[in-house]
């Protein structure tokens, strides 16, 4: 009916005009039968043009109030779908611009592989720790640029599989512990009952180290940092404690925003990621106060 307004319109102007033309002769007919005078002639002739401005006003009404409401439902769709379309090329350009940076990362990353490589057989036996640390940090930021490289593709598969939480939470906190802004922190953890998560453990363990570093920043990397881990009713809760001076609460929903961020050497993306990485494994975040004082980060999962 929208896409052809002239014929539309004409079509409703002549419904219109022939049904009001078919009403004041009919109802001149009705009246002449039933008058039997000039004044009662002129008193059906009142009650008829009333009737008429009411019947027609009740029509127009319910006419506009349907057109008016289809075509706010078409601008509501048009906004969102203008919306869906921006946010779709923002993606497409966000996904273009890593691929870009992920590929010249590599080609820096191919000369470091090159370099260890070559100095694996001269590394003394009391080194080989150090060596080996080096080793996880360099493959860890080659698989973030497979990631990056993946960024905007739909059709891309993340691995799960299933997972002891406990182990794989204490592997990953005595590997975080030894990051510039946790090693001087009091790192805590405490666990209580055993569970297995269905998780990518490269993305999870990402996940947990943000939510360590970010409370460490809290503390000045002078405080304590606490991992609590419960497995209760078939839900694995994770909390990420820390002493420092806390969030306030009109700042909970904010803190997860892409960009966001109160400090100086801040990127605004850390929390945006550990909310996407809870939200990919069907879990849930929240943000509260800590009994150490600071924050606190609730994140919630079912269990296998």
């Amino acid at each position: 009916m929208f896409n052809h307004p002239l014929k539309t319109s004409l079509l409703l102007a002549g419904s219109y005009i022939a049904l009001c033309s078919l009403y004041i002769w009919f109802s001149g007919i009705i009246a002449a039968r039933m008058a039997h005078s000039l004044p009662g002639l002129q008193h059906i002739e009142l009650y008829k043009g009333l009737a008429f401005v009411l019947i027609s006003g009740i029509l127009i009404f319910s006419t506009s109030f349907i057109l008016l409401g289809r075509i706010r439902t078409q601008h509501n769709e048009l906004i969102m779908q203008r919306k869906l379309l921006m946010e779709s090329h923002s993606r497409i350009l966000a996904g273009t611009f890593a691929s870009g940076i992920a590929h010249d990362i590599n080609n820096v990353l191919g000369a470091i592989d090159y370099g260890l490589s070559e100095i694996e057989s001269t590394i003394p036996d009391n080194k080989r720790e150090y060596f080996l640390r080096i080793h996880k940090s360099y493959v860890m930021i080659q698989q973030m640029t497979q990631r990056l490289q993946k960024i905007g593709n739909s059709q891309t598969q993340i691995e799960m599989k299933n997972t002891n939480i406990n182990d794989f939470i204490t592997q990953t906190v005595e590997f975080a512990k030894r990051h510039r802004k946790l090693k001087p922190c009091a790192i805590r953890l405490k666990q209580n009952g055993d569970a297995v998560l269905k998780i990518n453990t490269f993305l999870f363990e990402q996940m947990l180290i943000n939510l360590m570093i970010n409370a460490a920043d809290a503390t000045s990397s002078q405080g304590i940092v606490e991992l609590n881990v419960d497995n209760l009713d078939g839900q694995v809760s994770i909390e990420v404690h820390d002493n420092g001076p806390g969030i306030s609460e009109d700042q909970f929903e904010r803190v997860f925003q892409p960009f966001h961020t109160t400090k100086t050497d801040g990127s605004g993306l850390g929390l945006a990621m550990v909310k996407q990485c809870a939200e990919l494994h069907n879990g849930t975040i929240s943000i509260g106060k800590s009994p150490l004082g600071g924050a606190l980060f609730k994140l919630v999962f079912p269990s296998c």
